[in-house]
């Protein structure tokens, strides 16, 4: 039975929204409060309304040892595979963010408040990823929540760079990209809602894309907004990307975030890729070079220098201006803190769409947040504070401006296209920045969040972007992102198959 409005609750409760209530009034409120919970004693006493996982073994293993996990990428090994399933990921291993459901394996978002929380259902791309033939093999680290893209807010502790293990791996899909320098590991899965695939991937020297907003479905993965959740492959190979895609890409009917979601063969387009870019345009993005991202010089040469590398494999690059990318900062955070917080508040699921609802996490997330919140990382907890703040201010109008500007985000990247086939700029304004010495708590914060200057945007506007590891300085991997039309993920691929065949990545492993 559902527990009832007592008494003595039912005036702080109308006080909470700013009236009071006279004795008989309470009294006669409760009463239809009372009718009202009966029927919701009716729904309480149904069976839950669950989705049976594919029959697969599903081994949950354990957390790694320091010995077979040097670069702190993984937060358990595991062993999970559908007997009899193949498909295009057949025979490949796979990694998964902690903040993907798969059913029978611990999930933890990479904070204590989930510690102990078990899914008893698969979310879609898990499924996809058993059905198509995959082994799930491990449980990647993340940052806090998948609230920062430094790499280091992890309860389980930071990721490590596997290019100089004095610096953080990026984040907040951290482990997913550092993970792919073991050899038991071939592709990996991440989540993107400010730059989380691209971030480590530029860090890490490995491919990581963000389709486009709604290509892959997003049920059962931890998020922060349906408006700019994605979810995507991070690979070493472009081959390996593009057959992760595509068996995870597609419509569900659960995935309030989709439409209509056109795919292709997206192994076939990297197939098809030739060791020319001729007759590529190439959109350079001036504002992604420049001081109001925070670039570094040793990141903008780099990038410029590979330009030249893909001028001579018959790209033409054209400078494009878009004042629009400095302009996306305030509508990303304020959909970031309005957006997590609604979240938190609401079970990890937010109200009023339809779908296919995460209801075992509702208690889990509830539970911790009661026993836990303490735990809770700086980004995490200023987060809820500034979200709060804003409720009590604005009651949602800062939010709703923000999001009735998006669509003029979207048009600005959908002009810079128009003449263009894609547009690039550096994936992060700067390389992985050092663990030590350990910086005051505000520094830390953040710079998780600034190094996502020039990949929130492309949230923002649901473009697909891609990081390549193209670029290197000082023997630190440069990610240089590529940013497609709607849907034209393939043509991202393309050229990045074209990058791999001509020119190899950076730097060299």
């Amino acid at each position: 039975m559902i527990p009832r409005i007592q008494p003595d609750e039912i005036h702080e409760l109308a006080r909470s929204w700013g009236f009071s209530l006279e004795t008989e009034e309470a009294e006669q409120l409760l009463a239809v409060a009372e009718a009202v919970f009966q029927l919701f004693d009716l729904l309480d006493s149904q069976e839950r309304a669950s989705v049976a996982p594919v029959d697969a073994i599903r081994d949950p293993g354990r957390p790694p040892e320091a010995t077979d996990d040097p670069l702190n990428a993984i937060v358990r090994f595991c062993r999970v595979r559908a007997e009899g399933c193949e498909g295009v990921l057949s025979g490949t291993r796979v990694a998964v963010k902690d903040a993907v459901a798969i059913a029978g394996i611990p999930l933890t978002c990479g904070s204590r408040i989930l510690q102990g929380y078990v899914p008893g259902e698969d979310s879609v791309v898990a499924d996809r990823l058993l059905r198509a033939g995959a082994e799930v093999v491990a449980i990647t680290n993340m940052d806090d929540l998948a609230f920062s893209g430094g790499g280091e807010s992890s309860w389980y502790g930071p990721t490590l760079n596997p290019w100089d293990h004095a610096r953080t791996a990026g984040g907040s899909s951290s482990g997913s990209a550092a993970a792919l320098f073991y050899d038991g590991i071939d592709v990996a899965i991440g989540g993107d809602q400010g730059g989380s695939i691209r971030a480590p991937a530029s860090w890490c020297g490995v491919l990581g894309l963000k389709p486009t907003h709604g290509l892959v479905p997003y049920v059962g993965v931890g998020g922060i907004d349906q408006t700019f959740d994605h979810c995507g492959p991070l690979a070493r190979t472009t081959a390996g990307l593009a057959a992760l895609l595509q068996a995870i890409a597609g419509r569900d009917e659960g995935d309030p975030r989709q439409r209509e979601v056109p795919t292709i063969d997206y192994v076939a387009a990297v197939d098809r890729a030739t060791d020319s870019l001729a007759g590529t345009r190439l959109g350079v993005v001036a504002e992604g070079f420049g001081e109001g991202i925070g670039i570094e010089p040793e990141t903008a040469e780099a990038v410029r220098e590979t330009i030249d590398r893909l001028r001579a494999l018959g790209a033409e690059p054209v400078e494009v201006s878009l004042p629009e990318h400095l302009q996306a900062g305030g509508i990303a955070f304020i959909g970031f803190v309005e957006g997590m917080t609604n979240l938190m508040e609401t079970g990890g699921n937010g109200y009023s769409w339809r779908g296919r609802y995460w209801d075992d996490l509702a208690p889990a997330l509830a539970a911790g947040l009661s026993e836990h919140a303490q735990a809770l990382s700086p980004q995490m907890k200023v987060t809820l504070i500034a979200g709060r703040w804003l409720r009590s201010r604005y009651s949602g109008a800062l939010y709703a401006k923000a999001q009735n500007l998006r669509p003029c985000l979207r048009k600005a990247y959908d002009r810079a296209l128009a003449g263009v086939d894609v547009l690039l700029l550096p994936t992060t304004p700067w390389r992985a920045h050092e663990l030590a010495p350990e910086p005051p708590l505000a520094d830390k914060v953040l710079r998780g969040w600034a190094n996502l200057s020039n990949t929130y945007p492309t949230d923002m506007t649901g473009h697909p972007a891609l990081s390549l590891p193209l670029a290197a300085a000082a023997g630190l991997p440069v990610g240089v992102m590529l940013v497609g039309r709607h849907f034209d993920d393939a043509k991202l691929l393309s050229i990045a198959a074209t990058c791999e065949r001509a020119l190899g990545w950076a730097p060299r492993r």
